[in-house]
């Protein structure tokens, strides 16, 4: 009766969770180059306390799905998508970072940067604007005024590789991936796109409804179990 309190709250949590990566991979439609979080729920049996028998944990893991979203167009000089892999690179102060969120505009002193300010990277460092007329060629290539001004650092990682998000639209690869970007398999640069979302918007809602439905049948499952064990414990109380 105790392990089916503990049984019904665990599933409780775990969708729970599982809602909420999905509010925020709906949440993430509208931002360029988001990628979607992908919660999976898995079983784990466990040794019950004092006696033989295993019981059931369900756990909750989230993992980026990493294929590219559709491209769409803006005509924006600095708006940049990568047709095909790889990942356009940013000097953070915490060190290098990864997107595919390919919105930069220039800072007051004439740097590339993202919404939050951090510099986009080129082959010779931050990219730098000092002029008018600025052409992105599908190498990466920066033209400002018809001279060659640097050329953009993309990237790209083994299969496989995991990935943290850092916010702003910004990855880093794990710890335990240990791994070194490559500059080999990488993608053509669009200039005038954005790589939306890859969320589907029907698929989340319908995955969503379901967590929603699995919430409410461990919610009454919970209540059932606890009104159980109420009966037993005023019975037990009458017959003393």
């Amino acid at each position: 009766m105790i392990r089916g309190l503990y049984s019904a709250a665990n599933g409780i949590l775990v969708e729970a969770a599982r809602t909420d990566a999905m509010s925020a991979n709906l949440a993430g439609l509208s931002v360029p180059g988001y990628r979607r979080d992908v919660p999976t729920v898995s079983a784990l049996q466990a040794p019950s306390a004092g006696v033989q028998a295993r019981y059931t944990v369900l756990s909750l893991a989230t993992t980026l799905d990493l294929r590219p979203g559709p491209l769409r167009r803006t005509g924006g000089d600095l708006d940049l998508a990568l047709d095909g892999p790889g990942y356009f690179c940013v000097s953070t102060p915490a060190g290098e970072a990864y997107t595919r969120t390919g919105s930069f505009h220039l800072s007051p002193d004439g740097l590339v940067v993202t919404t939050s300010g951090n510099p986009l990277a080129g082959r010779t460092g931050p990219v730098r604007i000092s002029g008018s007329d600025v052409e992105i060629g599908e190498t990466g290539e920066v033209l400002v005024d018809g001279a060659s001004a640097d050329r953009l650092k993309i990237v790209n990682f083994p299969p496989g590789v995991t990935f943290l998000k850092l916010g702003d639209g910004l990855l880093r690869p794990t710890p335990a991936a240990g791994v070194a970007p490559t500059g080999q398999g990488i993608g053509a640069v669009r200039q005038g796109y954005l790589e939306q979302a890859n969320v589907n918007a029907i698929s989340e809602l319908a995955a969503m409804i379901a967590s929603l439905r699995a919430f409410e049948a461990s919610q009454r499952a919970l209540q059932a179990n606890d009104q159980t064990l109420e009966t037993a414990i005023n019975g037990i109380a009458r017959l003393q």
